[in-house]
């Protein structure tokens, strides 16, 4: 009987050996295969496994000061690991272009943030949907964008914000404009995209603002962490949870808002841009129709275009165009107000080149201070630093470096914007809206400028609202210094010009209070 319980232990150590000398084995070899990678892609933090270089962000600062820190360090390519996933960061314009113009890096990654959102427009992956939606959706938003409705709805939109702000408050007392300005924006959005206008206590109003605003404040930087830890999804099970009910809700919302469209739909005139998306399907399918002839195609073409997924690039138009022309404006309005001598010359030029007359989008054309002021303000505070995330739908070359498929690559834009060691900018981090204006005070992008000045990305998936955003903060920047002609805006508070550290995803300012002060 002993030998039978020794033959036994000797076989149960021996399967333990075994399986610890498995484990062992397999735990080497993913340390090998993670190493392996790390030094055959372009420089960057040595990261730890598991964490990757998660421990390089783990200050007060925020996270595009260390961004910026490794970019001059590494030079114009290198790698970041958040978690065990390598992301690729370009910082120089001309590398950006001659990558991002191909179809090589024309991928979205398979996120779960991803799939949160939706394969609307700017979260799709590359093929022959992403080609079809952002097609009608690109061509609905340029022809929206010069619509001189947009116009009237801009005038309605701020002429009520500043009624309210100065009825709610008053002149000559402190005003913190922060809700006042994404109202403004959300309503311009919201009557540009489904003809509706919203009040600060309306239920909707509040579902969108809880998904594209108060969320990203309410979770921190824990929700960057989401992406690349299931543990920490767990851990924060119940606001995980809210979020995503969250954005179920806002999804159904303007799903059923195009749907309705339908039902008094007349392709003679066009009320808001569901309308325009739906002419812009209509256009794409009556033209595959005659140059194919093939019912098959016309079909495949139909199912890309159903309205659950024009519904989505509606979304797409309000996740990422409100939140960043909000952030936007936050800065153009802290910049006027930070400065008395930028807001007269912004003044003067409205009054002599407008007047009291309503703007219009040829003024873009006379106004050159302001869409220079404009601009500065997209170079040296840009919202979104590193854009949207592209992936390499083919093994691929960046430089002299071979970029796997399916690796995650961004165009380090903020960077680009203010790299004052490159040929492009001069005192890169000083605010100068004259640096786009030529010898006779016109508007103007020279070709260097034009190389680095990137603030809605490169490439096959350049920001699908460009055109909008710009035609936005013109019209609200012209209308709102209008309305507030009889005042000075001043600061009342503001902790200074750099960047609010709690917030994880754009690069806002923090909380300031402003005056109307009488002149």
């Amino acid at each position: 009987m002993s030998v039978l319980r020794q033959l036994y232990s000797l076989i149960i150590s021996d399967i333990l050996t075994t399986i610890i000398s498995l484990l062992i084995g397999y735990v080497v070899y993913k340390l090998a295969k993670f190493y392996y990678q790390y030094y055959s892609l372009p420089p960057g933090p040595f990261p730890l496994p598991f964490i990757g270089n998660l421990l390089t962000f783990r200050t007060q600062q925020h996270w595009d000061y260390i961004m910026r820190k490794l970019a001059k360090k590494y030079g114009p390519i290198f790698t970041v690991y958040l978690g065990n996933s390598p992301q690729i960061m370009i910082t120089d314009p001309v590398i950006a272009r001659e990558a991002f113009n191909k179809s090589n890096f024309a991928g979205r990654a398979e996120t779960y943030f991803a799939k949160l959102i939706g394969d609307g427009v700017v979260m799709a992956d590359y093929g022959p949907n992403w080609v079809a939606r952002r097609n009608v959706a690109h061509a609905a938003v340029k022809k929206y964008s010069n619509n001189e409705r947009l116009v009237n709805v801009v005038v309605d939109c701020v002429d009520k914000t500043v009624e309210t702000m100065l009825k709610t408050v008053g002149p000559n007392k402190p005003i913190e404009p922060s809700n006042y300005i994404y109202l403004t924006f959300l309503n311009i959005l919201a009557n540009s995209a489904f003809n509706e206008n919203y009040n600060i206590d309306d239920l909707e109003f509040k579902k969108f603002k809880y998904v594209l605003k108060d969320f990203i404040y309410e979770s921190g930087i824990l929700m960057a962490f989401w992406e690349y830890s299931k543990i920490i999804q767990w851990i924060n099970y119940k606001m995980f949870q809210k979020l995503i009910k969250a954005l179920d809700e806002v999804r159904e919302i303007i799903i059923k808002k195009l749907k309705n469209h339908y039902k008094d739909y007349d392709p003679n005139i066009e009320r808001d841009l569901c309308d325009t998306l739906i002419a812009a399907k209509n256009n794409a399918l009556l033209r595959e129709e005659e140059e194919e002839g093939e019912e098959g195609s016309k079909q495949s073409l139909a199912s890309y275009l159903s309205d659950d997924k024009l519904g989505l690039a509606v979304f797409d138009i309000f996740f990422a165009g409100t939140d960043t022309s909000y952030n936007t404006f936050q800065w153009l309005l802290l910049f006027l107000a930070n400065d008395l001598m930028v807001q007269k010359k912004l003044r003067k030029e409205i009054l002599d080149k407008i007047g009291d007359r309503l703007p219009t989008h040829d003024d873009r054309h006379r106004c050159h201070y302001v869409m220079a002021f404009i601009s500065e303000t997209l170079r040296f505070r840009n919202v979104l630093p590193i854009g949207v995330v592209r992936k390499a739908i083919v093994n691929s070359k960046i430089g002299n470096y071979t970029i796997p498929k399916n690796m995650l690559v961004f165009v380090y834009q903020g960077f680009i914007l203010r790299n004052n060691s490159n040929k492009y900018w001069t005192n890169a981090n000083q605010f100068i809206p004259e640096r786009f204006l030529d010898s006779d005070n016109h508007y103007m992008i020279t070709r260097l400028q034009q190389s680095a000045f990137i603030p809605f990305g490169v490439g096959r998936r350049v920001c699908l609202g460009e055109k909008l955003a710009i035609a936005d903060l013109f019209l609200v920047l012209i209308r709102f210094l209008q309305s507030t002609q009889n005042y000075d805006i001043v600061l009342d508070s503001h902790p200074g010009l750099d960047a609010d550290p709690n917030n994880s995803d754009l690069i806002s300012p923090n909380s300031y209070t402003i005056m109307f002060k009488s002149k």
